[in-house]
């Protein structure tokens, strides 16, 4: 988990999907010497966001692979190792962007994402807070970013990394990127951190991994 100090944010709304799996795929990939399984989300049109620590040091033949078990190759197109954001180009994907909200002081909801067998899971989670973390990058070097952040009540595995903080609404609030198992918190880029960070990528140039996080 990425070290942060945190400080008080701020929240605010935002309307209603249908199926959230619809938008969410395993990710997978030979990154660093073994294999990866994290989760990624549609953004846009051939376009999913999945977290830095995810692809860092890949080294190609990335999947996304959604509920009916195709597999679509994706390309890294977009890494920010400060805020532990990356954006994926995948052509082949024809899947409804995830609707998305800021988060709520105290709202509830649940964390989703596919299993080894595409299979559907979720933790829920309580207690929302909206924060701005401060803290290190991917790689543990001291980083001077500020991030929309937020943390819920909930302990979600590895393979959540990645994919979406939902509200009771299914509107994604957050992008998760860690949790503290023993304090059973889990952290996330907010959706307005996730949409600034698309916003400066150029989806049409691939881009380096860069090395192992």
């Amino acid at each position: 988990m990425l070290a942060l100090t945190l400080l008080a944010g701020s929240c605010a709304g935002g309307a209603a999907p249908t199926d959230p799996f619809d938008s969410v795929a395993q990710l997978r990939g030979h990154v660093c010497g073994r294999a990866m399984v994290g989760s990624a989300v549609v953004v846009g049109k051939g376009l999913l966001v999945t977290v830095a620590h995810n692809v860092a040091g890949s080294e190609g033949g990335l999947t996304a692979t959604f509920e009916d078990g195709v597999q679509h190759p994706v390309t890294l197109v977009g890494i920010d190792v400060d805020r532990d954001l990356a954006l994926l180009s995948a052509p082949t994907v024809e899947r409804p962007s995830m609707p998305v909200a800021q988060p709520v002081h105290g709202e509830s909801g649940r964390i989703i994402r596919l299993r080894a067998q595409v299979e559907r899971t979720e933790v829920t989670y309580t207690g929302a807070e909206p924060v701005i973390a401060v803290g290190r990058n991917i790689y543990d070097e001291e980083s001077t970013a500020r991030r929309s952040n937020v943390r819920v009540q909930a302990a979600a595995g590895a393979g959540y990394s990645g994919g979406p903080i939902l509200n009771m609404d299914d509107e994604m609030t957050g992008l998760v990127y860690a949790t503290a198992r023993l304090e059973d918190v889990t952290y996330a880029n907010t959706s307005a951190e996730v949409e600034k960070f698309v916003g400066t990528v150029d989806p049409s140039t691939e881009s380096d991994p860069g090395p192992c996080s």
